[in-house]
């Protein structure tokens, strides 16, 4: 990533910036006041990446750093941009979309990556007793043996691109699992900053997340709910006392 520079933002995307922030839950916020050091946005990383969660110099704080475009980002852009990495052209003609309503693209990253600087701060996903590991990972992103035989293998667990006519098998699996995305099955700090923000944009935007298999001529031959897999909406009461509680984590060192 040789080109990546620092980008200004414009006083318009300042706005859309401070507006995405304001938005977030009242923990997501509150840990980002104590435990964020650097919101920061560059152009020119390629592909589909996105950016960065990690800590800083300064130790007990983090940097998030984006991908500029993603401000002005369609949220079914982004989602479907990024889930097609999963699979390769088969001859089929078959295609994934995933719509993804009630927000947009710069929203659900910050709900996504301020999770991220909760986990990082507060210690949530390396803790083997956390409601949000206990029965589902093992290590970083080592499945439980009951999950591990039925979540499927992807791109985002390491696997090769799967053609894309194996969809239909990767969706049907997924829905088996506790996992709102594909994206969530890569490690246990994805999988909690996923089912956060899913759950805040269902239940705080009125927002769905769809997964649309398509022919060649573009008519939906399979359709996805993960909102509504059973196994998700049990964790969902995870997320609001997570959500609800008074888990500041105190103050960085």
């Amino acid at each position: 990533m040789q080109d990546v520079t620092p980008h200004i933002l414009t006083a318009e995307e300042r706005m859309a910036v401070e507006a995405a922030l304001a938005s977030l839950p009242t923990l997501n916020k509150h840990v980002l006041e104590q435990h964020l050091h650097k919101l920061a946005f560059v152009d020119g990383i390629p592909g589909e990446g996105t950016g960065l969660t990690s800590p800083s110099a300064k130790t007990g704080l983090s940097d998030i750093t984006l991908r500029a475009s993603v401000i002005n980002e369609p949220l079914t852009t982004f989602l479907t941009n990024k889930e097609r990495r999963v699979y390769k052209h088969d001859g089929s003609g078959l295609t994934i979309s995933v719509t993804g309503t009630g927000t947009n693209a710069l929203s659900y990253v910050l709900l996504h990556e301020s999770t991220h600087v909760v986990d990082l701060s507060c210690g949530i996903t390396t803790n083997p007793r956390s409601r949000f590991v206990q029965g589902i990972w093992t290590g970083h992103s080592t499945l439980a043996p009951s999950f591990a035989a039925i979540t499927p293998k992807t791109y985002f667990r390491g696997a090769d691109h799967l053609p894309i006519v194996k969809a239909s098998d990767v969706y049907d699996a997924l829905a088996q699992t506790p996992f709102v995305s594909l994206y969530a099955t890569a490690s246990r700090q994805e999988d909690l900053a996923e089912i956060v923000a899913w759950h805040e944009i269902y239940t705080q935007d009125g927002g769905d997340l769809i997964i649309s298999l398509k022919d060649a001529g573009g008519k939906t031959v399979e359709q996805w709910h993960p909102l509504s897999f059973p196994k998700v909406r049990e964790r969902f009461a995870d997320v609001e006392k997570l959500l609800g509680s008074q888990l500041h984590c105190g103050n960085p060192t």
